[in-house]
C-alpha cells in the first residue's frame, strides 16, 4: 500500500512537471507564430501600376500593427502570389495558400473574375477573404456570403455616382466602349443605370467590347467616331485603361468627344501618362490626395510620403484605387483581429461586420448585411489647375454611399434569387 501511494505521488509530480515543461516550451512558439495573410494579385503587366501601391499601403499598416506588438506578440506576415490577371491562376494560388501555406486570411485581387473565383473557394473553406481593388457589384451582391468582404468601393457605388454626375450634362447620345470582362460590364451597366435614372431621355447609340489583353484599339475608335455620339463612357479596368488612354489621345478621341471614366481622376493615371495625359475629360476616384483639404488628409499624404521615402520610392500623391484601397482593407482586417482578440475566422468575421475605421476622408463603415465598405465617390472634370503638378478635378462632386449602395433588403433578394 505504502509503495502504491509513493508511486502515485511520484507520477503526479512527474505529470505536473511535464505540463509545466510543455507550457514553458509551447507558449513562446505560439506567441511567435506569425499571422499569415495570403495576398493574391496581379504584379505584372498594366495592372501592376495599381496593385503595387496597394501592397505598399498594406505593408504600411502591417508595419504599424507589428511595431505595436501585434496580437499578443503575434506579428503579421504577408505571403504574396502573382496571378497575372488570370482567374484560374488566382484560384490555384488560393488553394495553395490555404492548403500548403496555412494562411489565416486571404486578401487582394484586382481582376473581378479572380475575386469571384477566390471568393467561392473561400466560402467552401470558410476562410475570410478581403478584396482591395476588384469592383464588380456581384462580389458583395448576389454572390456575397459570410466569408467575403470588400474594403474598396463597388462598381454600383462608383458607376451610379458617375451616371448621376453625367446626367447634369447636356449630352443625349452616348457610346460605351469597355473591356469585355466582369468589371467592364459591371461598371458600364451601373453608369448607364445611374444616367438613365436621372436622364430618361438619353440614348445609347453604340457600344464596343475589346477583349482583355488587346493592344490595338484603333478599329474600335474608328467605329466609335463614325457613330458620332455626344459623349462616351470608357469602361476599362486596371489592365487596359492606361494603354487605351494613350491611344485615345493619339487618335484625337479626347478632343472630339467628352470622355467619362471612373479612374481618370486617380493620381496614378497622370503620374504614369505624363505628357500623354488627356485633359478636359470627366473622371472619378474613391480618394483624392488634395480633397478634402483637411489636416487628416494632409497628415495621411505626409505619412505615406515618409513611408515610401524610407522604402526608396517617395510618393507624394497617393492614389485612390491603389494606396487608399490597400490602406482601408489592411485597417479593416487588423482592427478586426485586435477587436476579436484572436485569428479565429468566425470571430474575426463577426468583429469586422459593422466595423468603423478612421480614414483621411472620414469614418468608413463595413456594412454588416453585405460586407461592403460604405465609401463615397468623387467625380468632376479633369483639367490642369494652377499650383498642381498634373491635371486634377477642379470642382469636386462628392456622392455619399447612402445614395448609391443598394439597400440591405435588395441585397437579400438578390442572394435569394441566386440560390
Amino acid at each position: 500500500m505504502l509503495f502504491n501511494k509513493r508511486f502515485r505521488s511520484v507520477m503526479l509530480v512527474l505529470g505536473l512537471a511535464a505540463v509545466i515543461l510543455f507550457t514553458m516550451t509551447a507558449s513562446p512558439s505560439l506567441a511567435e507564430k506569425p499571422i499569415k495573410i495570403g495576398m493574391i494579385d496581379c504584379y505584372t503587366g498594366g495592372a501592376a501600376a495599381f496593385t503595387k501601391p496597394a501592397l505598399t499601403a498594406w505593408k504600411m499598416v502591417i508595419d504599424e500593427f507589428n511595431a505595436k506588438g501585434g496580437l499578443n506578440g503575434r506579428k503579421i506576415e504577408l505571403v504574396i502570389r502573382d496571378d497575372k490577371f488570370k482567374p484560374d491562376e488566382a484560384l490555384s494560388y488560393a488553394r495553395e495558400l490555404v492548403l500548403k501555406d496555412n494562411v489565416d486570411f486571404l486578401a487582394g485581387t484586382t481582376n473581378s473574375a479572380s475575386a469571384l473565383a477566390v471568393s467561392e473557394y473561400a466560402k467552401q473553406k470558410k476562410k475570410l477573404f478581403i478584396i482591395h481593388i476588384s469592383r464588380s457589384d456581384r462580389i458583395t451582391g448576389e454572390k456575397g456570403h459570410r466569408y467575403v468582404f470588400r474594403g474598396c468601393p463597388s462598381a454600383d457605388i462608383e458607376g451610379l455616382a458617375g451616371g448621376e454626375y453625367a446626367a447634369t450634362m447636356p449630352f443625349k447620345k452616348w457610346y460605351i466602349i469597355g473591356e469585355d470582362y466582369e468589371y467592364g460590364h459591371s461598371i458600364a451597366d451601373n453608369f448607364w443605370k445611374g444616367l438613365k435614372k436621372n436622364r430618361p431621355d438619353v440614348e445609347k447609340i453604340g457600344e464596343a467590347w475589346p477583349k482583355v489583353g488587346e493592344t490595338d484599339y484603333s478599329p474600335y475608335m474608328t467605329a466609335l467616331a463614325g457613330a458620332k455620339p455626344d459623349a462616351v463612357y470608357v469602361a476599362f479596368g486596371a489592365s487596359g485603361l492606361l494603354p487605351f488612354s494613350k491611344q485615345a489621345k493619339l487618335f484625337g478621341l479626347t478632343e472630339k468627344f467628352p470622355l467619362f471614366a471612373f479612374a481618370f481622376a486617380d493620381s496614378i493615371i497622370p503620374m504614369i501618362l505624363k505628357s500623354d495625359m488627356p485633359t478636359g475629360i470627366f473622371g472619378g476616384s474613391n480618394y483624392l490626395w488634395y480633397y478634402p483639404n483637411t489636416p487628416e488628409n494632409k497628415s495621411f499624404v505626409a505619412k505615406y510620403l515618409e513611408y515610401t521615402t524610407k522604402l526608396g520610392s517617395p510618393d507624394k500623391y497617393p492614389s485612390g484605387i491603389g494606396v487608399f484601397a490597400g490602406y482601408c482593407c489592411a485597417k479593416f482586417l487588423t482592427d478586426a483581429i485586435l477587436k476579436a482578440g484572436t485569428t479565429d475566422t468566425e470571430n474575426v468575421v463577426s468583429a469586422m461586420e459593422g466595423l468603423s475605421i478612421d480614414t483621411p476622408i472620414g469614418k468608413i463603415v463595413m456594412r454588416a448585411c453585405d460586407h461592403q465598405a460604405a465609401t463615397p465617390a468623387f467625380w468632376g472634370k479633369v483639367e490642369q489647375v494652377e499650383g498642381f503638378p498634373f491635371p486634377v478635378i477642379k470642382n469636386v462632386v462628392a456622392t455619399s454611399p447612402e445614395k448609391t449602395m443598394p439597400s440591405c433588403e435588395e441585397i437579400e433578394k438578390e442572394r435569394k434569387k441566386e440560390k
